[in-house]
């Protein structure tokens, strides 16, 4: 697929190719057998001149699978609770407390219950749904559920695993007459860019939006950042979902900034291999890419580290990188964390001087810091 899925302009180039991305990154496996038999897929990122897109042109929908191994939750974290909170804040800002809420793709609910607790009147969708909340449907959310009737529907952090976004918008649209509000959340490319995170990019996003090709689905919208401008918000009316999109004003994205994703890459290849006894703190999507991509054969890093006990002592995908609790790393030979979102960073430094180790922040042009234990 060449032409961009958003505007179907043909003016796309490719940018940024993986050759050998496991389908998944936040499964996590009991041996590394079976951590190291998982499937694997290509990526190849296209750039879309006129609107701005970037599209992985071979994501293959028919091979994803979402089971009992996938495990992406992060409520682990205080800092990661704080940002749920700034949700909801915006939400009773914009008065959403009185309305009925569709929450589609809602994983194991735990957002959605959050909602509830907060007094919000919502139901989930989510065909993978694992637990017995009446007001979570283990379906996709259809015209086939008329009596759910919505004010309001959420979409966070679905649109980016979507390979024709403004079809499936519309699907939602048709399914509630195209009334009531939308509430869209999807990882920010211009904050991955800015910051060289080719960690950010794996399979299943097979979609990258900026403000400005979000903006681009509808004719009125308000625009926004989270989680410190690595996820970008749009709230909008579904009737001023465009039918075709006609991009206005010049794209600011060129070939030269996914080079830098690039180069960065080769840094780090270099780096880690000087730097035994390294290992990454974070055990989801951004730790296992990285992994795959500067340790493809398990020579340099030693564990991925994790507050999420289902997580621990488990296997990464691919590489079987072992992944480990913090207070597990007084017993290993680990010198130096690699943290791989600096939105956790203090949270990491406060845990880790809880432990009878020593610790001391390594000063590191690059954007992801280094702890030396």
């Amino acid at each position: 697929m060449t032409a961009c899925p958003l505007c179907q302009s043909l003016q796309t180039s490719l940018v940024y190719s993986v050759y050998d991305a496991p389908l998944f990154q936040n499964k996590v496996y009991t041996t590394e057998k079976l951590a190291k038999a998982v499937p694997t897929a290509a990526i190849q990122l296209r750039l879309c001149h006129a609107c701005g897109f970037v599209f992985n042109a071979i994501f293959d929908a028919s091979l994803m699978s979402y089971d009992n191994h996938y495990e992406n939750e992060q409520a682990h974290s205080d800092y990661f609770q704080h940002y749920l909170a700034n949700i909801i804040s915006l939400f009773k800002s914009k008065s959403f407390l009185s309305k009925k809420i569709i929450e589609i793709g809602c994983g194991k609910g735990f957002f959605l219950e959050k909602l509830i607790a907060a007094g919000f009147n919502v139901h989930g969708f989510d065909p993978a749904y694992e637990g017995r909340h009446a007001y979570i449907i283990k379906d996709y959310f259809s015209d086939r559920y008329p009596h759910l009737a919505a004010d309001i529907i959420i979409l966070r952090h679905v649109l980016e695993h979507i390979q024709n976004p403004l079809e499936f918008l519309h699907q939602i649209a048709s399914a509630v007459n195209y009334r009531g509000l939308i509430y869209i959340e999807v990882p920010s490319l211009a904050w991955i860019l800015n910051h060289v995170a080719f960690w950010d990019i794996f399979y299943e996003h097979c979609n990258y939006f900026t403000a400005q090709s979000l903006s681009f689905l509808f004719d009125k919208f308000e625009l926004g950042f989270l989680f410190n401008d690595q996820y970008l918000y749009l709230i909008a009316d579904l009737s001023h979902l465009k039918k075709h999109i006609t991009p206005t004003g010049s794209n600011s994205l060129s070939c030269k900034h996914f080079l830098k994703l690039v180069n960065f890459l080769n840094f780090y290849q270099k780096k880690l291999a000087t730097q035994p006894g390294t290992a990454l703190w974070g055990a989801g999507a951004k730790g296992v890419t990285f992994a795959n991509l500067i340790d493809p054969q398990k020579k340099y890093l030693s564990y991925l580290i994790d507050i999420n006990p289902k997580k621990q002592n488990g296997y990464i995908a691919k590489t079987a990188h072992k992944i480990i609790a913090p207070s597990s790393i007084e017993t290993t030979k680990i010198t130096d964390i690699l943290v791989m979102n600096n939105n956790y960073y203090a949270e990491i430094k406060k845990s880790i001087s809880t432990l009878p180790i020593s610790i001391k922040k390594l000063k590191i042009r690059y954007n992801v810091p280094l702890i030396t234990t």
